[in-house]
């Protein structure tokens, strides 16, 4: 997406690759390529699939947390379901990783909002049809994911200072 190559592999070039993001593109840039990588990752009809057989329902919110605990912790580290209410009911919709690699290979608030959270927020609500807040804890590096919930207005994530200003950009 940006035509910038390293000479790592894996999981090391995706951070390199987004260090390297981070320094070169504007904050809005930055959220932009990371939307743009998502949507080319998956053809649009499979996109176009899943937001028409799954509309928002405790089933969908369900689903996308059990989805996101078995393919992604790859990316972010361990994680787990948990329940939280819903219209007074119990819901599995939320995925409540412990400690995210992404922010702790980081270290940087900045990345983790601007490469994480805002475009994977507006991918899977866009894309997906799931409205979904990502809630980082930029104290203990956790991060919950709970489905079907819509990201507040005045975000606490989007005020928090930099750890490093030498790559942050806020």
């Amino acid at each position: 997406m940006t035509g910038l190559k390293n000479e790592k592999d894996g999981y090391e070039s995706l951070i390199d690759a987004a260090l390297a993001i981070s320094r070169i593109f504007t904050l809005d840039k930055q959220s932009e390529i990371v939307t743009q990588a998502l949507e080319r990752a998956f053809p649009s009809y499979i996109l176009t699939m899943i937001k028409v057989m799954m509309p928002p329902s405790r089933f969908s919110r369900e689903y996308f947390a059990a989805f996101t605990t078995i393919f992604f912790p790859w990316l972010v580290g361990p994680c787990e379901v948990m329940e939280s209410e819903v219209d007074g009911r119990k819901e599995k919709n939320v995925v409540y990783i412990p400690k995210c690699r992404f922010l702790e290979s980081t270290n940087c608030v900045g990345m983790c909002t601007n490469l994480c959270k805002i475009p994977c927020q507006k991918f899977i609500q866009d894309s997906l049809g799931m409205k979904v807040y990502m809630s980082p804890n930029f104290e203990d590096m956790s991060c919950e994911m709970i489905f079907g919930q819509q990201p507040p207005e005045d975000d606490p994530a989007l005020k928090q200072p930099c750890f490093r200003t030498k790559f942050c950009k806020l």
